[in-house]
């Protein structure tokens, strides 16, 4: 087992080299913020700025890669303003489409693999082949499934409000989308407020991926 620990130890610190580097695209009506490598654009007094968040929210996963998006929606008009969930639109550079997941879809994906990985220091999980002989070692003894930096619970609460936005007001939160987005080399956040995408999208923030 410890040296089963010390290669997955290895291979974690060898795949830390290789973090994609992610860079927010210039458009016309866009504006770029380089500290927290965000994008940022205004239409009829409402205001959108989105970055990547996460490559990878769900790391130990071998299938079903979770990115999300951190989006802030401000409202600067004298009416009340919705912008439900399906008026987001992802769009991959060779163009693959993804639709946003709700938080109970991302709860759901997440938790087939509670059963099976319990916490274990410096490397996140372990699979349960020797679960007996480390219970009765009582080492690590958990009942509670281990999400890295991401607990169950995040997912609802950083997750961005489906609320109706009062005047002078403004919503942050997390939009997920089922993609590797490290296989990318660049994507499109789309907004299409009331989600008609048959007119064009209201708001659109690219970023390349290297």
């Amino acid at each position: 087992m410890r040296y089963f620990i010390l290669a997955l130890l290895v291979a974690i610190l060898l795949s830390g080299g290789c973090t994609p580097t992610i860079k927010p695209l210039a458009t016309a009506g866009n504006s770029v913020d380089a500290v927290n490598e965000s994008l940022s654009a205004e239409n009829d007094g409402i205001r959108i700025s989105a970055r990547i968040r996460d490559l990878d929210y769900a790391p130990y996963r071998m299938v079903d890669t979770i990115a999300s998006f951190e989006v802030t929606i401000e409202n600067g008009t004298d009416q009340p303003y919705e912008l439900p969930l399906s008026s987001f639109l992802l769009v991959a550079g060779d163009g693959e489409q993804y639709r946003p997941f709700s938080p109970g879809e991302v709860r759901d994906i997440v938790s087939k693999d509670s059963s099976y990985l319990i916490p274990y220091p410096y490397v996140g999980y372990y699979y349960l082949q020797d679960r007996e002989r480390i219970a009765s070692e009582n080492t690590f003894e958990s009942s509670l499934p281990f999400y890295a930096e991401n607990h169950p619970q995040d997912i609802f609460t950083q997750a961005l409000p489906e609320d109706m936005i009062v005047p002078e007001a403004k919503i942050s939160g997390l939009i997920y989308f089922v993609v590797d987005l490290a296989s990318k080399e660049q994507v499109d956040l789309r907004v299409y407020p009331g989600g008609d995408i048959s007119v064009p999208a209201r708001f659109s923030f690219k970023f390349g991926i290297e």
